[in-house]
């Protein structure tokens, strides 16, 4: 099983990490995050006919793919379901927020 791990609170998350790691066990994780924070802001996709988001491989430890993208958390399930990131993914896991 391929599984999309993403938050709102941006690829540097702790959470994010915690999530990922535990969802190893369940099939294949590829992460895709904001590079920033968006809280509050998680539904937002932007003006996709003026933007044009940026995508960086990122190091997370014990996570084989990780990505950093210049978007808000929809952003990174849309690019992420069009195929940016390979197969298509089977499950979409969101978390884990701080406090």
């Amino acid at each position: 099983m391929r599984i999309l791990v993403t938050n709102d609170d941006g690829i540097e998350s702790v959470g994010l990490h915690v999530l990922a790691r535990a969802m190893r066990e369940f099939g294949d994780v590829v992460i895709a995050a904001p590079d920033q924070e968006y809280s509050g802001a998680s539904a937002a996709i932007g003006a996709l006919h003026i933007m044009r988001p940026e995508v960086h491989r990122r190091n997370v430890d014990g996570i084989d793919e990780a990505w950093a993208i210049s978007g808000a958390p929809a952003l990174c399930v849309f690019l992420s379901r069009f195929g940016l990131f390979g197969e298509p993914f089977d499950l979409v896991v969101s978390g884990i927020n701080p406090g």
